[in-house]
């Protein structure tokens, strides 16, 4: 019987930096078991604080540390034999045995905690890093209220997700909004796209502009600078689950304004008509079919220029030729460009 095809001609994992968390869900002494890129990873905080990732199978028997299992100082016991683990995925401490094999190590992951989430590094090769996690320019976390926080597991592609936010016709199609204009930069490492729309709401006419500053797919956040009275950020970050899930992570903040209680109502707003428009994507999302080659019209420009940023951070594909073009941003635009 023939295996089923997949629903992508794209490679279904990228690298770089990705979100797996937020702080507050995960307490000293704790772990949190994350599926992500088709493998499990135990994600741990030690009794000093600092958060570890180490692959969830235990090397001795199998046993996953996640079920079951618990920290020990700054280490992962194993529920099974009680093999420890440290943040360096080395073995540190087997209770019954006086030489510690010197295979017993697991995968660990360079993990960064920011601005209230946690990330990992993440590429084919398993690599750790010293690379610094990306800046969020002009951003102070104490500027904002307490954020709001969503997470959705989608049957989808991240490229997808990535493009939908320069689809411009789609936002009059599906959404009911005016339709957008964007203008495209290029600022050091990142994609910088610029829009400008308006919504009919409460017998009003709303104008926003969103700035997408798009730094890697997994590292990537909006600011909404001229919202009524106030502004917000929004940090995303798209990871897969597996070849055909991915979960998305998305971070609201409102920045404090001097009226009392007025940034927490703009959230409620915010997150309402995020919340909606997302649900209407979602329905769409779940079902559509991946076209490589798309029939497109002039006012479709922005999607292929979207594609060609995302593709530089897909991982190495075993029957390609290594590529020399990896993150270099050649997308063929001058900085700005209006979209046609």
């Amino acid at each position: 019987m023939d295996a089923p095809q997949s629903r992508y001609d794209i490679p279904a994992y990228t690298e770089g930096w990705f979100q797996i968390a937020w702080t507050k869900d995960l307490g000293r002494g704790e772990i949190k078991k994350v599926r992500q890129f088709g493998r499990d990873f135990t994600l741990f905080r030690g009794q000093d604080g600092k958060v570890g990732l180490i692959d969830d199978v235990c090397p001795h028997l199998g046993a996953h540390f996640s079920e079951g299992g618990c920290v020990k100082g700054n280490a992962v016991r194993c529920p099974y034999h009680a093999w420890e683990f440290d943040r360096d995925g080395a073995c540190v401490n087997i209770p019954y045995a006086k030489k510690i094999p010197k295979k017993a190590q697991v995968g660990s992951y360079t993990v960064v905690e920011k601005h209230g989430l946690i990330f990992m590094y993440r590429d084919k090769a398993g690599s750790r890093t010293d690379a610094p996690l990306p800046p969020i320019h002009d951003f102070h976390v104490g500027d904002y209220v307490e954020a709001s926080t969503y997470e959705f597991k989608i049957r989808i592609h991240g490229q997808d997700i990535m493009e939908n936010s320069v689809d411009s016709p789609h936002f009059a199609a599906v959404h009911g909004h005016a339709m957008p204009t964007n203008a495209f930069f290029t600022e050091k490492d990142e994609l910088r796209v610029d829009q400008t729309s308006s919504v009919h709401r409460f017998g009003k006419t709303l104008h926003f502009k969103i700035e997408f500053h798009m730094v890697e797919p997994g590292f990537h956040y909006m600011f909404f600078p001229e919202l009524p009275g106030g502004e917000a950020f929004v940090f995303s970050s798209i990871v897969p689950v597996d070849e055909e899930f991915t979960n998305h992570r998305l971070t609201l903040m409102v920045k404090k304004t001097r009226i009392p209680g007025y940034s927490k109502i703009l959230q409620r707003f915010i997150t309402w008509q995020m919340m909606k428009t997302y649900k209407e994507d979602m329905q769409i999302w779940e079902h559509k079919e991946y076209h490589s080659r798309p029939v497109l019209c002039d006012g479709d420009g922005s999607i292929m220029k979207l594609r060609k940023w995302y593709a530089q951070f897909f991982e190495p594909q075993d029957d390609a030729p290594p590529s020399t073009a990896k993150r270099s941003h050649a997308l063929g635009v001058v900085s700005p460009v209006q979209d046609s």
